[in-house]
């Protein structure tokens, strides 16, 4: 074989080489918009199969919404009947409860705690006062062993007026913001002395005057002390007044305003309480004990 010749054989070799591989890419690319094909087939029936099932899913749940209503109506207690989140702090889905609705809760849980009362030891309408103010955002419990020995050092507005305030902050200091507490218990013992003749006034205009006494304080101690009505709404009156439907509020003179509203007047403060109780017992903040608890059948908020 010349020269020439193996060099014409080897340019034959390497056309043929090149049409293989022509035709091998070819048909990767065909086979790749085959499979791109079939995929888009696949999503347009998946895509046609979830609408189907969507709409077989609203059917179900306009269904089951119709037969629950219809449920609803037939009960004793429409109100008995809805259901809404564990936390019952959205106003939107909390329903508005009337006062033959607020009286049915009302009245079980009356039932259930039937002695109800304040939880603060106290000697004296002072020492009272006093103990209300600690128990902002902390409890009575911890507050009775603080009391137990600020009240052993300084028994009235006399003596705690006059003490040290670096003393004073030391004993309380288990109760919680420790440092504002000190100031506002000892001015107000101040101003109780120089004010009312160290007495503790008995209306809500003349106590809220005082350093450290809010409406909530006004009315915990009124109640106890000289059975005024009013409503103590604290952290846990607040949030169950909103899981009951009693309120949408969230300030705590608009939902004072609701409460007053669904309620007679003589029965303020023994329902504040009560509510305190049940708060600080089964229907906790974050996880309420919704399976314990006997309001579960009625509650709007209850889960179970």
């Amino acid at each position: 074989m010349t020269k020439r010749q193996a060099q014409s054989k080897s340019i034959k070799v390497q056309a043929e080489s090149k049409k293989t591989e022509s035709k091998k890419t070819e048909t990767k690319k065909t086979e790749t918009k085959k499979t791109q094909i079939k995929m888009s087939q696949t999503k347009t029936n998946k895509s046609k199969s979830g609408q189907s099932k969507s709409g077989q899913s609203k059917a179900g749940k306009s269904d089951l919404s119709k037969s629950q209503n219809s449920k609803s109506q037939n009960s004793k207690s429409k109100y008995s009947q809805s259901k809404i989140s564990k936390s019952g702090l959205s106003g939107a889905a909390v329903p508005k409860a009337d006062r033959a609705q607020a009286r049915e809760i009302i009245d079980a849980l009356l039932s259930l705690y039937p002695d109800s009362a304040c939880e603060l030891v106290f000697a004296s309408d002072f020492q009272l006062l006093i103990a209300v103010i600690l128990s902002a955002q902390c409890t009575d419990q911890q507050v009775n062993r603080v009391t137990e020995k600020l009240y052993a050092r300084f028994p009235d507005a006399k003596a705690l007026a006059e003490a040290d305030l670096e003393e004073i902050k030391a004993i309380i200091k288990p109760t919680g913001y420790f440092n504002a507490k000190a100031n506002n218990i000892q001015n107000c013992a101040r101003m109780l002395i120089t004010k009312y003749g160290g007495k503790v006034p008995q209306s809500v205009e003349e106590l809220t005057v005082l350093p450290g006494v809010g409406r909530k304080t006004a009315n915990v101690v009124l109640g106890v002390l000289h059975n005024i009505p009013g409503w103590s709404v604290d952290t846990h009156v607040q949030r169950l007044s909103k899981r009951f439907g009693f309120t949408r509020e969230e300030d705590p003179l608009k939902i004072e305003n609701d409460l007053q509203k669904l309620f007679p007047g003589e029965d303020w403060s023994k329902l504040s309480i009560t509510i305190i109780w049940h708060g600080r017992r089964l229907c906790y903040a974050r996880k309420p004990a919704c399976g314990e608890c006997p309001l579960q059948s009625f509650c709007p908020s209850s889960e179970v």
